[in-house]
């Protein structure tokens, strides 16, 4: 699996005070651009793209619906990932499938979506089908991030996954149970055939995150012979 960690600049000057070396254990960098006023995202993605030159990049925008902290109208939505897209050519753009259906066909013409669910309230019962429906539409990866309430929410999720991974050996997936309940699906990402694992440096960007540092130690004792 790879470790992903989330940058969440809330301004221009926070954006060119990263310290990129403190990223370098991250697999990926994700930059959660939904922190940033929307008229600040062109000017803040420069900065972005200019520190984490050479490596690898996911472009999100995180509503508040799903989780996030910006609210945009479809509009608004599709015109700041093509405007990032097409300039900065992050390696994954993450979408926001079900909040955003009716505009899907718009970003068919890039090869690297990361279709996405977040649900912060429940593991909703017709997962098989949201992954399904997912899964139908060949994304370079589907995400799926659910809340958990009971130990059998985390196992279902992980089930499902494994039984999707199986069945569509060359589709990428994500599947993340959030809260302190579901802390074990993102150590168990090789297991259930999920890609990657989200992890923290300083502020978490979603409940029940790991540190890197934590992820670091554990992948090491999984990967030991």
């Amino acid at each position: 699996m790879k470790l992903i960690v989330s940058v969440m600049p809330r301004s221009l000057e926070e954006a060119q005070a990263l310290d990129a070396t403190r990223y370098l254990d991250a697999d990926i960098i994700e930059w959660r651009a939904d922190y940033l006023p929307k008229e600040a995202i062109l000017q803040v993605a420069p900065a972005i793209f200019e520190k984490f030159a050479g490596r690898e990049l996911v472009f999100t925008l995180r509503t508040r619906s799903e989780g996030g902290e910006i609210d945009l109208s479809p509009e608004e939505y599709i015109h700041l990932i093509k405007e990032v897209a097409q300039l900065y050519q992050p390696d994954y753009i993450d979408f926001e499938y079900y909040s955003y259906k009716d505009v899907f066909e718009e970003m068919l013409d890039f090869p690297n979506l990361v279709l996405s669910y977040h649900n912060f309230q429940e593991t909703p019962e017709n997962m098989m089908e949201i992954l399904s429906e997912l899964t139908s539409l060949n994304p370079k990866l589907v995400k799926v991030a659910v809340m958990a309430h009971t130990e059998q929410d985390v196992l279902d999720l992980m089930n499902y996954t494994r039984g999707f991974k199986t069945l569509n050996p060359e589709q990428e997936y994500v599947t993340i149970s959030m809260g302190k309940v579901g802390k074990v699906s993102r150590i168990t990402a090789d297991v259930t055939g999920s890609s990657w694992s989200f992890a923290s440096l300083d502020e978490a960007s979603a409940p029940g995150q790991i540190s890197l540092a934590n992820m670091k130690k554990i992948r090491e004792i999984l990967d030991e012979a």
